[in-house]
């Protein structure tokens, strides 16, 4: 196999890549009873939360699951501000981009 864009053939595979390889057969769908998949972002992988901003927001709110799933975004603003509380709204609502990485690169998540 050749790299796309330059040509090269020393190619490092990510592990999707590599299933995709090796896989037997085409993967079937998921059955119509299974809920969907929520993809979500790590909190500190959110631009602009930190250590420091992790801990005053479970100092506050006990769980990372609840910040991600329950709290709004007034509700986060009171305690680290509204910047910071947008971009967390943001990556819950999926509004983030997300440039995956591979072959031992982590991605990167950047605000729209």
């Amino acid at each position: 196999m050749e790299c796309p864009h330059c040509g090269s053939k020393k190619v490092t595979f990510g592990v999707f890549d590599r299933i995709e390889l090796i896989q037997d057969k085409k993967v079937s769908k998921s059955p119509a009873s299974r809920p969907p998949y929520i993809y979500q972002i790590p909190l500190q992988f959110i631009p602009g939360v930190g250590g420091k901003t992790i801990d005053k927001l479970l100092d506050n709110f006990e769980t990372e699951m609840n910040i991600l799933h329950k709290l709004s975004e007034d509700d986060i603003e009171a305690v680290v501000g509204k910047k910071i509380a947008h971009n967390i709204i943001s990556a819950k609502e999926g509004k983030m981009e997300i440039h995956s990485g591979g072959g031992g690169v982590y991605g990167k998540v950047k605000a729209k």
